[in-house]
């Protein structure tokens, strides 16, 4: 999250795409992609030491179970195992996968295109350290381990094979030991989704990468929400499409890379939204997207002081001096929240809100508190207050894979509830909470600039602009803090939170039914 001092003048300069709820602007130089290359490694890793998975997680006792397979007629050769394989306890989930894909796209493809499906020519082959050099090559003679544990996974249309990773120290592991075996399952449909692509001619488009491999996203959710509707061989629990999401995250672009720079794939959000798409509307609309995009939220840094701190302010409630020093995070975030919902939102009724930091609950003097304090803010209706639980914040902030707008998301929720309570709202439970998410998606609207201008008309007093990276913090805290269920019905789903917020983010307070 940044500040921008009032008096600053716009940087120079175009970005290439920005959702808010207007048309995309797209300036960038599209780069080559022939259907006879191998496309750009879609889940190659973010250069990041840090751990994957957050550790404020809720925790659970249990293994990752491996999603439940209907039966069917697997394929026993669906993947080219190789001589030498270890055995991986996923390995038959798999072989259920691809035979579920190919049974899908058989159905499938026709409806979307027009033209019978045709199988693959060559194999889905598992890439492994003690396999003999029998890979086969995509420009090159063969293709090595190492490659493949650079690219994870691979769709060539050169040979028409996909190869992934199946060493036991890979990304693919690791994300199956964390988080379930669906998640190989939704990389394998992702891969699947540009083999589509090489038939529909896609391939032979003069697109940018980050064209494709959004459609490529959006198969592999409509895939998994087939297996989350249990409409396919393969059933998917809530738990493995929370994987699914955490999937898509892990494989963003390294935050300040533009989307639309060759190999680019898209932020995190803009991966989860493709994604998402594909499992609440199905395979057509995914067909769609070449023609169709949908919106994608800056990832270049603001100004060199944004790129200096990738993109976090500092921890703190200093409003600064313009012209002097940058305010701290709640030293921007704060007045920009009541601007937006008194000026530039009007709410009839509004309340500035005041942050209160608090170290536990007990120090939060309200009798009519909402809940929310444990995961980081808590409204107090009748003070007007927002109790900060700073422990809890601190610890958001310093984890690598969160940062300054996990906490922006979650005042953000309080600053949503206050403004529900302004406008006599009588929604009750999930709708309501899932409205919050809804209404702060439509306040990061307004501070995610269009060709690097904000939107207008706004309030000038108002300082707050995303920073690359922003949006992806902000939905791993909807992960973390969403229901476990989809029917426990409390705050939402993780799914159902992110959907939420997306409306917001893309079509502004008219998504949100208020």
């Amino acid at each position: 999250m940044a500040h921008r001092p009032l008096f600053a003048l716009l940087l120079a300069g175009s970005i290439t795409a920005a959702a808010c709820g207007a048309d995309v602007a797209v300036t960038a130089t599209r780069s080559e992609q022939s259907g006879t290359a191998t496309t750009s490694p879609p889940f190659e890793p973010v250069p990041d030491d840090s751990d994957p998975s957050p550790s404020t997680v809720p925790s659970s006792n249990e293994e990752p179970d491996i999603p439940i397979t209907a039966p069917i007629v697997v394929d026993a050769e669906a993947i080219n195992f190789g001589p030498n394989k270890p055995t991986r306890e996923y390995d038959d989930f798999l072989l259920a996968t691809l035979s579920d894909l190919n049974t899908w796209w058989e159905q499938t493809y026709p409806a979307v295109y027009g033209e019978a499906w045709q199988p693959l020519e060559g194999d889905v082959y598992a890439a492994y350290p003690e396999r003999p050099d029998d890979l086969p090559g995509c420009g090159e003679p063969r293709t090595s381990y190492d490659d493949v544990q650079e690219f994870v996974a691979f769709y060539c249309g050169l040979g028409d094979f996909i190869v992934y990773d199946d060493g036991e120290d890979g990304l693919l592991a690791e994300l199956a030991d964390k988080f379930g075996a669906g998640t190989i399952g939704i990389v394998l449909a992702h891969e699947y989704g540009h083999a589509i692509q090489q038939r529909s001619g896609v391939l032979d488009l003069n697109l940018p990468t980050v064209t494709s491999e959004q459609q490529a996203d959006c198969f592999a959710g409509a895939w998994a929400g087939r297996a989350a509707r249990d409409e396919g061989a393969i059933s998917f629990t809530d738990a493995d499409v929370r994987a699914g999401l955490i999937a898509m995250l892990e494989v963003r672009d390294p935050v300040g890379l533009d989307q639309f720079s060759p190999g680019g794939h898209g932020s995190g959000f803009d991966r989860v939204g493709a994604f998402q798409a594909g499992f609440v509307e199905g395979p057509v609309r995914c067909g769609s997207l070449i023609d169709d995009p949908l919106p994608l939220v800056p990832n270049q840094f603001n100004d060199f002081e944004d790129q200096q701190n990738e993109g976090n302010a500092p921890f703190g409630y200093d409003v600064g001096e313009p012209g002097v020093r940058s305010a701290e995070l709640f030293g921007f975030l704060v007045p920009d929240l009541n601007l937006y919902w008194g000026s530039d939102a009007a709410i009839p009724g509004w309340t500035d809100l005041t942050l209160v930091p608090v170290q536990r609950i007990d120090d939060a003097t309200c009798a009519d508190l909402l809940p929310g304090f444990d995961n980081g803010a808590a409204l107090c209706p009748s003070a007007n207050v927002v109790y900060l639980n700073e422990p809890v914040a601190l610890d958001l902030y310093r984890q690598q894979t969160f940062g300054d707008f996990s906490l922006g998301y979650l005042i953000g929720l309080t600053w949503a509830e206050a403004a529900q309570i302004a406008l006599g709202s009588t929604r009750s439970g999930e709708d309501r909470q899932l409205v919050n998410d809804c209404l702060a998606g439509a306040w990061v609207q307004s501070v995610i600039p269009v060709n690097r201008v904000l939107p207008q008309p706004r309030d000038e007093r108002r300082t707050s602009v995303v920073s690359p990276g922003d949006l992806d913090e902000a939905i791993r805290t909807a992960i973390i803090i969403g229901d476990s269920a989809a029917d426990d019905n409390v705050l939402g789903s993780p799914f159902e939170k992110i959907d939420a917020f997306s409306d917001g983010v893309i079509d502004g307070l008219n998504a949100c039914g208020t």
